[in-house]
């Protein structure tokens, strides 16, 4: 029997205004949860980008990497296999697949990230452009935490 043994907290909130973002290669990526808080699982970004906008084609040795799409249309290559992608659609890309993707026209797009485990959301921030504005994010202040009652 194998026992699964954390250092997270039993739960985590995090609000909009506690988010940290950075723009890489033309994304504007907003981590919504990362490794420090989920002990290494998974991390969760938004990522925005305009149309023509995406990453070339590379692969993750060790990361499952998970798309949901919110806006837009992106156009996802994986091995040479096109796939389309519009809101409501979810992919989900093993560790050692070679892929790409874009936003499509006319619209930008938004897309969900997820990686498992943890960690991407490291590089990014060592590789990416902070976005000290934050305009989106901070257009209202943070709340304050979540008080849950002891009884």
């Amino acid at each position: 029997i194998s026992v699964m043994t954390s250092t997270a907290p039993p739960y985590t909130l995090i609000r909009p205004g506690g988010r940290k973002t950075d723009w890489i290669g033309g994304q504007r990526h907003s981590i919504v949860v990362g490794g420090e808080e989920t002990a290494g699982r998974y991390s969760i970004a938004h990522s925005s980008m305009a149309v023509g906008v995406g990453v070339s084609e590379h692969i993750h040795g060790v990361e499952a990497e998970a798309f949901y799409v919110l806006k837009g249309l992106f156009r996802f290559t994986i091995a040479e296999e096109v796939r389309e992608l519009g809101p409501g659609d979810f992919l989900h890309v093993e560790p050692g697949r070679h892929y790409r993707f874009e936003a499509l026209p006319p619209d930008a797009g938004e897309v969900l990230v997820l990686n498992a485990p943890a960690g991407l959301e490291t590089f990014i921030a060592e590789v990416g452009i902070a976005d000290s504005q934050d305009h989106e994010l901070s257009r209202r202040p943070p709340e304050s935490p979540l008080r849950v009652p002891m009884r």
